[in-house]
């Protein structure tokens, strides 16, 4: 059993072909001349393909860098403006609310009805009251909105007479000492305001505290408490331009309200304040690989934006001088901003109902340096050139593989066919034309040889012709090799170097010699001789 099994084994192996025997009858077999062609100019097509696309990407058509960085911009620029926007949001309605709430308080509990904050003037008691009473409100604003801080100041003073009494008006300033980001810590800061504010709430007072503020530094208070406007307090806030608090390192920008009493008089205004530190740690840099993204909010002045008003978060590399605005010029995918220091790419979009003092509309911008863009775009235009030019060299060589082998099987073919013996060859070229061809020359010789042989009458005339042929001098056999070879008559002076006279002489000498009467004839012995395959014996 055991040797049976062995033998039928053997036998199974011996039957199968190996993988290489499979490819090289795949190899083979006859593919058409057309296609051979057609997946040649294929590869060269698609080599030249790939030379143009490196140059148009060497020229710039193909910017995919541009396409690619205006998208990412724009999603870091709609996650920003949604922040941001509800943040100003919440600012904006609780700075109305905090009006709301001081007007009620003040027609409540301090005013008498007229109600003229002017009748607080040179009353330091009522004054202080008033302080120390709306801590708390300011205080609750305050960490409710997460901002850096909140203010009320008031068209009132508590000295008429002091010097420069014209610009100092009373009101409480609360300002945060500790600010991380998002994260702000309960270490309030009395910046302005009296001084028991603090004593009675615990808390500390700035070392550049002062009583009152000085309007001189809110160049925005006298136009929002003038009486000439009867807009409502959630139709007059505004956003005022950046501003260095004075005495300090830190610059901030300001929500201002006016707080309006139930008879349309102004008392004050009030608000909150984002410095340009918690600003910052609020909008981190955003790393592409474009370089750092920076975000910025600033008025916008026709085709100027006003960053020395605005914020900016971090920058990271991409620096820009906040103190030197840019000018913007729009483009269709990204705009280039400019300025003394460099230049930046970047998007915008605007702050839906927040303007400054002078009507200007407030934007949200994401900038990143042009040097860092043009860097990456360089370096990923030279890696599409490179697998480019990869590509065009791989087909090139594709190309010239094909052409190479499919030349070679036709150059074998035909050199094939040129032999007398090519019908006994059995080898095949795998162009199927010219196996198609060698196979009919195949059939025609075999029938030709099926016809018999070359009868007796014939054959004797080959022989004397060719006995005849051996009288020739060497002169006359040099002309009939090339009548032969297909050489007219015309064409022999010119290639042997004697006049025509002389190979008409060496013609009728032919004629003679050979019992021919004409050229004619003595090409039909010509042909026939190759034919039967005996051309060799007259020109030996």
């Amino acid at each position: 059993m055991e040797q049976n099994k062995e033998k039928n084994r053997s036998a199974t192996l011996r039957n199968k072909l190996s993988f290489c025997e499979i490819l090289k009858g795949i190899n083979h077999q006859s593919r058409s001349m057309r296609s051979k062609l057609m997946i040649y100019l294929c590869c060269l097509v698609l080599a030249g393909t790939g030379i143009l696309l490196v140059m148009l990407v060497a020229s710039g058509v193909f910017s995919e860098s541009g396409r690619q960085i205006e998208q990412n911009l724009q999603v870091h620029l709609q996650n920003q403006e949604r922040d941001i926007k509800d943040r100003m949001d919440l600012f904006a309605t609780n700075g109305i609310d905090l009006s709301k709430r001081l007007t009620i308080y003040l027609e409540r509990e301090v005013l008498s009805y007229p109600y003229d904050i002017k009748e607080l003037e040179n009353d330091g008691d009522k004054l202080r009251k008033m302080q120390e009473n709306m801590y708390m409100l300011l205080e609750g604003k305050l960490h409710v909105t997460r901002a850096s801080g909140v203010y009320a100041a008031f068209d009132t003073t508590v000295n008429t007479s002091a010097p420069n009494a014209e610009y100092s008006r009373s009101g409480v300033y609360l300002r945060l000492a500790n600010v991380s980001g998002n994260v702000l810590e309960d270490d309030v800061f009395l910046f302005r305001g009296n001084p028991n504010v603090a004593m009675q709430n615990k808390i500390q007072i700035h070392n550049r505290w002062n009583m009152e503020f000085n309007t001189e530094d809110m160049y925005w208070f006298n136009n929002q408490v003038s009486t000439g406007s009867n807009k409502a307090a959630t139709e007059e806030y505004l956003w005022i331009n950046r501003q260095h608090l004075k005495d300090t390192w830190e610059n901030s920008i300001f929500l201002s309200v006016p707080v309006i009493g139930s008879e349309g008089k102004r008392y004050g205004i009030c608000g909150l304040e984002i410095s340009g530190l918690l600003f910052r740690l609020s909008y981190p840099k955003f790393e592409s690989k474009y370089g750092d993204m920076v975000t910025i909010i600033a008025p916008v002045d026709q085709e100027k934006l006003l960053l020395s008003e605005g914020l900016s978060g971090s920058q990271g590399n991409s620096y820009i001088n906040e103190n030197d605005d840019l000018f913007i010029d729009t483009g269709k995918i990204y705009n280039v901003y400019s300025n003394s220091q460099g230049k930046y790419i970047g998007v915008q979009q605007t702050i839906e109902g927040a303007f400054d003092q002078q009507g200007r509309q407030w934007v949200i911008a994401i900038l990143v340096s042009y040097g860092s863009f043009e860097a990456q775009e360089r370096y990923e235009k030279i890696m599409m050139i490179a697998i480019l030019m990869v590509f065009s060299i791989v087909m090139f060589i594709i190309s010239l593989i094909i052409s190479r082998q499919f030349v070679k099987p036709i150059e074998k073919g035909i050199e094939n066919l040129k032999t007398d013996d090519f019908y006994k060859n059995d080898s095949r070229t795998g162009i199927a034309e010219i196996d198609i061809l060698a196979e009919f020359l195949k059939s025609k010789e075999e029938k030709y040889k099926s016809m018999g042989a070359v009868p007796s009458e014939i054959e004797e005339m080959f022989d004397r012709f060719i006995k005849n042929s051996k009288e020739l001098t060497a002169s006359e056999r040099n002309i009939l090799e090339y009548y032969v070879n297909g050489y007219e008559i015309a064409e022999l002076p010119d290639l042997l170097c004697i006049s025509l006279n002389t190979v008409r002489k060496h013609n009728r000498n032919i004629y003679t010699k050979l019992e021919v009467n004409s050229k004619d004839e003595l090409q039909i012995y010509i042909d026939l001789l190759v034919r039967c395959g005996r051309i060799n014996e007259i020109l030996k």
